[in-house]
This record gives structure tokens, C-alpha cells and sequence, in this order.
């Protein structure tokens, strides 16, 4: 049963309410993450002193940001890939396609960036989210980050791929908000009912969603008191596979269509890292350390305000001397090594009765022994040891990145394979979105990786099936994320394996020479030397029994264009444009340029 607007106007409330609370500790932890750690004097250490409040003495170390960009580093493939298997001897031309296509758009779209935001979304707000998009502007898929504090999700699920309805929540100016609330320049009807859209409140940028760290640091903040703002929630009714764009507090939605995609049901995916126990929302790595942080920042400004005080007073015995004021000014002025002063002594006073300095308290070892613990909590918590930090000794240097990777992997294996399982799930959404979208007569060329070599990718290749039966069963491709280790992949290590395996490499009749010469010249940094591929000699035959090249699946017969007027129509999600009309680029990211229209 689909959803109806009172029920969809509770859920908008109840997360609201929700967000609201885990905002304040997100806004913290953020703040922390760029180190902003004393924003108030709630934040500044117990006991400081009003020496604090006057000069503002005050230190931190951001382990936060160190620990988490260390085990980010360590997670996040620098390259993505997958491989592509086929579950039938006659798909495996189409596996080839396919893998060749995924990489192509991972490269392409930067995945990497995408993945390093979300992975960093996830340690601090215990979720990170990502989106796989149809871009009709470029006629390809897009991959990108969202902000986790924007997505509303049903967390009473077991599982992500199980949930009834994701709520993504946008920001809209009066120009974006109008263009789509207007006929269409081709003289269709508006994106959005103007019925409906009357009804909008323009106001300035919502307080709740307001980015704490963002707002701190801009230049332009007053920009966003000029513009006027309108909120839209996207609606995703997996249930009843229904799609809707909604204002806050009215009983119409402002669009109502199917879900965007007909192969690709949610085209989100979900990265946590630390189970809460309680719902599919994650923990925050810095939620875990926050005690720890707290302590060693307030041991580091004590230590700070320690040395601040510990400059001992000089004292005069102004009884002793004929001329005080003159000591004191020369006192004052000897700042430099081997000045020189005349003191002028009553009665033969010794010096050490004229002059003097207050003693100089020693600072506790016990608060360094703090430090110690606090750091190796941290440590012990997120599970980066100091070889990963590139704490390393005098051994050689590949048994050292040997050893961290073991270390770091064993407590990050979980984390490891969140991310793997992500870029599987992106993988198959790409793959699925192109089913839907790439035209029966369009020829993609594609890089492989690694080679000169081109593929043309058609949907034939690709062993699509029929646009016009979406609930035909899907095809048995696996999607498999490349293992990623940072010291595997590390230039010394992959040069020492290499030059171990050389002589059995070379006398192989199953390895391709020209591939493992683009492999040693990119170990060694010597692409550029490389020949033209014209000018390069062909590849030696493959071995009887051996699998050549990829090649093209025999071509299906002609499809009815069912779709046509669907590839031109606009899509919210997909980031269609009607013909003849631009809208502004949105402030905040829909899903692509452009949005659906209604569904006759």
C-alpha cells in the first residue's frame, strides 16, 4: 500500500525530531574534525583559571582527524575496481564488456574522492551515504557523496536493501523553486503542481539544517540570508514503488510518479562502520573517543598554561640597593645573552639577598602518563596501531609495510569490507541504470585498464536486457571489488614481488608480455617511454586453449523503441532537461541537473 500524505507528513515530523538531537552531536564532532574545539567556554578545561578567559590560552591536538584519515587511508581503494563473472560460459564476452564499462565510469566519476567523503561521513556521523544517478545532460552515470544529515531513512529494517522509504531533504532558491513550478518552454505541463507550489513558504535557510562548520568558515554567510529559500523533501516509497516531492506541513505532494528507476529500486547505498546496536543509523568513531579527546586536550592546555605561569618573577630587595627603579629597568631591558647590569648594593649586601626569582613549579609526570593512556585508548579503539601512522623502524621497508598492513587490516577488516560491498552495489546500480537508459544504437568506446586497447560497448555486448520488460530476471553477473591494501599496492613491494616472480612470469606461455611490460614500466614511473600502439608489435597468440580478447556477443535483434519519449523526459533523480529550457544549477544536489515528469 503506498504511502499517503499524512502518513508521509508523520514521517517527516518524527525525523525531524530525531535529526535535531543527532545534529548537535554531528555539528561537535565535525567541529573537531577541523579542529574547532573551544567555539564556547563550556568546551575550555574544568579549572583553568580565569588566566584562560583573558588570554585565551588554549591547545589542542586533533586526533580525530589524525586517526580517522589514517584508517580512511587504509580502507579506501586510491583506484576502484571490480571484476565482472559471469554464472554462464556464454556470458563471459559480456562480463568483459561489463567490467570494462564499471571501471571506466569509477575513473571517470572520481570515485575514489566519493568514497574517501562518505568513508569520512561514516566515522564521524556513523553513516555515510552515496548516489548513483542517470545524468541526461551527459548521457552517463553519475556517482557522488551525500550528506548524511540530509537523508531520512526507515532504520526498523535488518538490512539497507530492506527499507520502505528513504527521505533525501533539499534545498531549493525562489529562481530553482519557480522554474519548476512554470509551464515548460515545449509547452508541457510544470514539474511541479503551481497549485501546490503557491502554497510554498520562502523564508531564510533553515536554522536546522544549517551546516555548523560550513557557516563558521564561510566568507559570503550573509549570502544566505539574501536569497529565499524553499525545502522539498524527496520521498521514496519502496513499497509501493512511488516517488514524491513534498512540502513540509501541506497535505499535497508537489510531484507523484514511480520511483525514478525501473532496474535500480534505491539508488543510495549505506556505509557504517560501528554497529549502534539499535537500528541501521551506525556509530561514530569519534563518539567512541570523545572522553579520550576531551582529557588529552585539557592535559595539553594545562601543560600550555603551566609553561605560561612557570616563567619564574624576578624580586628585588628594593631595602638593599640605592637605586631600585634603575635595577628594575635594567633587569627589564637584559634580554639578550650577556647583558650587563650594574647593581649598586647597600652595606655589601650579597647579590643573592638583592636579587631573586620565585621558584619554578615542575609539571606531574602523572598528566604525561595520562597522555600516554588517553592516546593508546584511542589506538586500541579505532585499531590503528603506529605502523600504519608510518611508525615504522630500520627494517626493510617491505616487511615494515608487511607488518602494518597485517596489523591494520586485522581490526579493519570489517570496515574493508562495508567499502567492497559498496563498490559491488555501485557497480551493479551502474550497470542496471545503463540497462535503463543507454540507447539501443549508441556505441560507448572504452579504455581497458592498464592497455592501449579500446572496446566498443554496445547494449549488446553488454547482454542488456529489453528495456520494454523491466521484471524480466536479471542476468547472473557478479560484481567482485578489487582487494585493496596500501602496502600491497605500495611501489617497493609490488617491485620486489615482481622482480621475485620475473624469470617464471617471462617463461609462462599464460602471461601476456605486453601487459606485464605496461605493469614494470608503471612501477617504475616509465609510461611515457612506451611506443605508439601503431607502432608496437601484436601481441603473441593466445595459447591453444587460451581465452583472447573480449569479443562481441552476436547482436539481438532490433528493439521496439518503447522508450523514446522516456529518454527525453525529465528526471529529478536522473537529471533529465526538457528540450529548449535550462534551469539554474541547485544549490543543493538533487540527484542531477534536472528532475521526473509526471507519468501519463
Amino acid at each position: 500500500m503506498a504511502l499517503n500524505m499524512k502518513q508521509i507528513q508523520g514521517i517527516l515530523k518524527t525525523h525531524r525530531t530525531k535529526s535535531r538531537v543527532e545534529r548537535r552531536d554531528w555539528d561537535r564532532w565535525r567541529s573537531w574534525y577541523v579542529s574547532e574545539y573551544w567555539g564556547s567556554d563550556d568546551d575550555r578545561p574544568s579549572g583553568s583559571g580565569d588566566m584562560m578567559e583573558e588570554e585565551d590560552v588554549n591547545f589542542q591536538t586533533n586526533y580525530p582527524y589524525a586517526y580517522i584519515d589514517t584508517m580512511i587511508a587504509n580502507v579506501c581503494p586510491q583506484n576502484p575496481q571490480v571484476t565482472v563473472k559471469a554464472r554462464q560460459e556464454a556470458l563471459q564476452p559480456a562480463a568483459q564488456f561489463r567490467e570494462a564499462l564499471i571501471n571506466d565510469v569509477f575513473q571517470r566519476t572520481n570515485l575514489h574522492a566519493s568514497l574517501w567523503k562518505t568513508a569520512t561521513n561514516a566515522a564521524i556521523c556513523g553513516r555515510g551515504f552515496t548516489k548513483t544517478i542517470w545524468d541526461f545532460k551527459r548521457e552517463s552515470v553519475q556517482i557522488f557523496d551525500v550528506d548524511p544529515r540530509s537523508v531520512f531513512f526507515d532504520m526498523s529494517a535488518k538490512k539497507f536493501d530492506d527499507i520502505r522509504y528513504l527521505v533525501e531533504v533539499t534545498v531549493l532558491t525562489h529562481e530553482e523553486f519557480k522554474a519548476r513550478s512554470q509551464p515548460r518552454a515545449d509547452g508541457r505541463p510544470s514539474q511541479y503542481d503551481p497549485a501546490v507550489a503557491k502554497k510554498a513558504y520562502y523564508g531564510g535557510y533553515p536554522t536546522w539544517l544549517k551546516d555548523y562548520v560550513r557557516d563558521k568558515a564561510m566568507v559570503n554567510e550573509a549570502s544566505l540570508e539574501v536569497y529565499k529559500w524553499v525545502t522539498v523533501y524527496e520521498v521514496y516509497d519502496f513499497e509501493a514503488d512511488r516517488y514524491y516531492h513534498v512540502l513540509e506541513n501541506v497535505e499535497d505532494p508537489l510531484f507523484e510518479g514511480e520511483l525514478p528507476y525501473k532496474y535500480v529500486r534505491n539508488p543510495f547505498t549505506l556505509v557504517t562502520f560501528n554497529e549502534n546496536m539499535t537500528d541501521l543509523g551506525g556509530l561514530s568513531d569519534i563518539k567512541l573517543i570523545a572522553s579520550s579527546q576531551d582529557r588529552l586536550n585539557e592535559i595539553d592546555t594545562l601543560e600550555l598554561w603551566h609553561a605560561h605561569t612557570s616563567t619564574p618573577v624576578t624580586m628585588v630587595n628594593t631595602a638593599l640597593v640605592d637605586n631600585p627603579e634603575a635595577l628594575m629597568s635594567a633587569l627589564r631591558d637584559a634580554n639578550s645573552p650577556g647583558s650587563m647590569i650594574s647593581v649598586e648594593g647597600k652595606a655589601n649586601a650579597p647579590l643573592r639577598d638583592i636579587i631573586g626569582q620565585t621558584p619554578v613549579p615542575s609539571f606531574s609526570p602523572e598528566f604525561r602518563e595520562m597522555r600516554d593512556r588517553c592516546n593508546s585508548g584511542i589506538e586500541f579503539i579505532l585499531g590503528i596501531p603506529q605502523y600504519s601512522r608510518g611508525v615504522v623502524g630500520v627494517a626493510d621497508v617491505a616487511t615494515e609495510v608487511a607488518l602494518a598492513d597485517t596489523a591494520t587490516r586485522t581490526r579493519n577488516g570489517r570496515r574493508i569490507k562495508m567499502i567492497e560491498d559498496n563498490v559491488d552495489a555501485l557497480a551493479d546500480k551502474t550497470v542496471g541504470i545503463y540497462e535503463e537508459f543507454l540507447p539501443p544504437n549508441t556505441v560507448l568506446p572504452i579504455r581497458l585498464t592498464d592497455s592501449h586497447d579500446v572496446l566498443q560497448v554496445t547494449r549488446q555486448t553488454l547482454a542488456m536486457r529489453p528495456r520494454r520488460n523491466p521484471n524480466e530476471r536479471a542476468l547472473d553477473f557478479d560484481y567482485i571489488a578489487i582487494p585493496y591494501s596500501p602496502t600491497e599496492n605500495h611501489r617497493l613491494v609490488q617491485l620486489q614481488k615482481l622482480q621475485q616472480y620475473m624469470p617464471l612470469l617471462l617463461e609462462s606461455p599464460a602471461v601476456d608480455k605486453n601487459k606485464l611490460i605496461h605493469k614494470l614500466l608503471d612501477l617504475l614511473g616509465m609510461q611515457d617511454i612506451l611506443a605508439p600502439p601503431n607502432q608496437q608489435q601484436p601481441p603473441p597468440a593466445a595459447p591453444e586453449g587460451g581465452q583472447g580478447p573480449p569479443q562481441a556477443l552476436p547482436e539481438a535483434p532490433p528493439e521496439e523503441e518503447t522508450v523514446g519519449a522516456r529518454m527525453g523526459e525529465d528526471n529529478i533523480v536522473a537529471g533529465g532537461l526538457p528540450p529548449g529550457i535550462e534551469l539554474p544549477k541547485p544549490t543543493t544536489p538533487m540527484g542531477g541537473p534536472g528532475f521526473p515528469g509526471s507519468k501519463s
